[in-house]
């Protein structure tokens, strides 16, 4: 068996160049027996998944070369790891997000339903006989009051259909949504069976269980 003397494209993904040599050196100075047992190991893995460089790594375990530590890595693919786990969170952080601005928008929009139910009798009395029927108690009072409702009312029409960049079609309001949903269905695309790392169907699941909650 040929002595592995390089790293593969996939154990150098997310290294720069001098980290690249230097766990290079290190793999052929000490081949693969070089790398860190798995009890150490795990000490800097916890380190790595939050994002910790490699020279703090090595500052906070200075026993272990800073070519060990970088190889270790590299052999193991925790770089792909890391990405996968930190994709996952990003949409799962925006599937609350989205849920949590769909709930706040039922919410107002209930509220001004309410309002408009317990005043909407009121005013259209007053509107077909002004003379006979009392002013309603919700209404405009004066020039502020009608401009703040206009310009309120211009953000919310504003929000729903005005694209959120120059030349896309998309508006602000559902881009969110848009992305969600275009992101669900590209790794439905790709994925064959359910994968441990990457699993869409536990993502949609945990958001239809937060609704049913």
């Amino acid at each position: 068996m040929a002595l592995k003397l390089d790293l593969t494209e996939e154990e150098r993904h997310g290294l720069t160049q001098d980290e690249y040599l230097l766990a290079r050196r290190w793999l052929r100075q000490h081949k693969t027996a070089g790398v860190l047992h798995d009890g150490d190991a795990l000490m800097i893995f916890e380190l790595y998944m939050i994002g910790t460089s490699f020279k703090d790594m090595h500052l906070a375990y200075p026993r272990w070369p800073l070519g060990q530590i970088i190889l270790t890595i590299a052999l193991r693919k925790w770089s792909i790891d890391r990405e996968r786990m930190m994709g996952s969170l990003r949409e799962r952080v925006k599937a609350k997000v989205v849920k949590s601005v769909i709930e706040s928008v039922d919410l107002l929009t209930s509220m001004i339903s309410v309002a408009g139910t317990e005043n909407l009798d009121e005013m259209r009395k007053y509107i077909q006989d002004p003379t006979k029927n009392p002013k309603p108690e919700l209404r405009i009072k004066n020039i502020k009051e009608y401009k703040e409702i206009l310009e309120t009312l211009h953000k919310l029409v504003e929000g729903a259909t005005v694209p959120k960049a120059k030349g896309s079609g998309t508006s602000t309001m559902y881009g969110a949504l848009e992305d969600t949903s275009t992101y669900v269905a590209n790794k439905t695309k790709k994925i064959k069976g359910r994968t441990e790392e990457d699993d869409t169907h536990d993502l949609l699941a945990e958001m239809v269980g937060d609704e049913d909650e």
